[in-house]
């Protein structure tokens, strides 16, 4: 049966990923469960043409492997699977064939497929869907791709943080610890997702001592709201000190070039330093600058969904608010004047 749902996840992420949007619907029953999760597929499709397109690179190929924590076989025709999808994606920038660019995410999927006809297809697909129709970050932009980011030597504490990062960011392709996570920190996914956990987590390693506010309490295995809500630290991350907001606003906002930041804010971006991702007025997302692809745009680490050195935009819309967080680890001086 993982046979069965290893091969069909794999042509459908292949179609999405060249934009096979048509060759689709071949594998996909007719019901109405279906042909939902076939136009989010589509959309899906759609959404990494439009990104491709505008950043002017071409998508070579996916791979995809699927672990299967659990199976219900509830006929010989039909089976039910708590599946995570490991997909690993490479692109490379147009006249640049030598230079494939590889990132991975990791998506939990609740589905089911059934044989029809002598071919197995979705019946259902239910997971957490990144992006929408008209989304798409940048799209009424000029085209930014990348500059000339910061250069190390970095602190001990950046390379502790991204470290950490590296090797705990889950089920992502290209993770260490075999795709765990750290198991002496609560998974919160299922629980109002596990990004800010995490990045806390990654922040403890880069040296920062907790607080009565940012803390984990590893008796009552919880964190406080600081280290588990993005919101929270993002408030923490203002308050306390520890970082400075360099800049926040739009797509159009961050990588607006400006006579403090000639390509853009998101130029100033360092390994270790933080994104908060802000939609409808609340900020819901943190992620870690790990480093940065041929043409310098910041890649960035995360979890639910667990990604792997994905473009720091990959999955957001023009709706987005960025917040550019520069960290400061101890040892740093937190007044030094970022420069290139």
């Amino acid at each position: 049966m993982r046979a069965h749902l290893q091969t069909l996840v794999q042509d459908q992420q292949s179609d999405m990923i060249h934009h096979r949007i048509n060759a689709l619907t071949r594998l996909y029953l007719t019901g109405d469960s279906a042909q939902e999760a076939l136009k989010v597929s589509q959309v899906r499709s759609q959404y990494l043409f439009n990104w491709a397109r505008l950043r002017h690179i071409e998508w070579v190929g996916i791979a995809v492997t699927v672990r299967t924590p659990s199976i219900q076989i509830v006929s010989p025709t039909m089976v039910r699977f708590y599946a995570v999808e490991r997909e690993r994606y490479t692109y490379r920038y147009q006249g640049r064939k030598k230079s494939p660019v590889v990132f991975g995410i990791a998506s939990r999927h609740y589905l089911s497929i059934m044989e029809d006809h002598g071919q197995w297809k979705f019946q259902s697909d239910d997971f957490t869907n990144p992006v929408l129709p008209d989304d798409m970050a940048g799209q009424r932009t000029p085209l930014q791709t990348g500059g000339h980011p910061p250069q190390g030597p970095w602190s001990q504490g950046r390379m502790d943080a991204v470290r950490y990062a590296n090797t705990f960011c889950g089920n992502a392709p290209g993770c260490g610890n075999d795709g765990r996570y750290n198991r002496d920190y609560q998974n919160y996914n299922g629980n109002g997702g596990d990004c800010t956990n995490f990045i806390s987590q990654v922040l403890h390693a880069g040296g920062w001592r907790m607080t009565p506010v940012w803390n984990y309490d590893h008796t009552a295995d919880e964190g406080s709201a600081a280290w588990t809500n993005a919101s929270a630290l993002a408030q923490f991350l203002s308050d306390s000190g520890r970082a400075t907001l360099y800049a926040h606003g739009s797509y159009a906002t961050v990588t607006r070039p400006t006579a403090k930041s000639p390509e853009g804010a998101i130029e100033s971006l360092r390994p270790g330093d933080l994104i908060s991702y802000q939609e409808h007025g609340r900020i819901v997302h943190s992620a870690v600058v790990v480093g940065y692809d041929p043409k310098g745009v910041p890649l960035t680490i995360a979890h639910t969904n667990d990604r792997y050195h994905v473009p720091w935009d990959f999955g957001w819309s023009d709706r987005t608010v960025f917040y550019l967080w520069h960290i400061h680890y101890p040892g740093e001086v937190k007044s030094e004047e970022r420069t290139r």
